[in-house]
């Protein structure tokens, strides 16, 4: 490291050294006399950049990495907004059908009976529907009544 008090900046017009050629711009002679050029970094200062530019790097991933978790959470709660929204249009939809179906049937037979038999087929299709889930899922326990370890 050099001192302050040791080093002295010249420029080209400066005088020769002991005979030799001038010191060139940009250079340092340090306390034993040797000339050190000081446009050129040192190597502390490159592994001084490379540190920064590690720190750098480390930063702008961690920051790509945070958009782009955003950008996943953004795009799955939009997806999870329009299932929501679309399962509520065929909900109503399908309350709408079957309220025509009932009034349809209220021709045929009364009202009671004919509500009687639509929620009966609801009945029986949702039963159907979850025994056919249970069984394609291989969870049969609770069907079959069997106990497996």
């Amino acid at each position: 490291m050099l001192r302050p008090e040791h080093s002295r900046e010249h420029s080209e017009e400066s005088s020769p050294r002991n005979g030799r050629e001038p010191i060139r711009r940009n250079s340092t002679i340090d306390g034993a006399g040797l000339e050190r050029r000081t446009d050129q970094p040192s190597a502390t200062d490159a592994v001084e950049r490379v540190f920064e530019a590690g720190q750098r790097l480390v930063a702008e991933r961690i920051e790509l990495a945070r958009l782009e978790v955003e950008d996943a959470i953004s795009n799955t709660i939009g997806r999870a907004v329009f299932i929501v929204l679309m399962g509520l249009f065929a909900f109503s939809g399908w309350w709408a059908g079957m309220a025509a179906v009932i009034i349809l049937l209220d021709q045929w037979m009364p009202l009671p009976a004919s509500l009687a038999l639509v929620g009966g087929a609801h009945v029986l299709l949702g039963s159907g529907a979850i025994v056919y889930a249970t069984l394609r899922s291989g969870h049969t326990r609770a069907i079959e009544g069997t106990d497996r370890a």
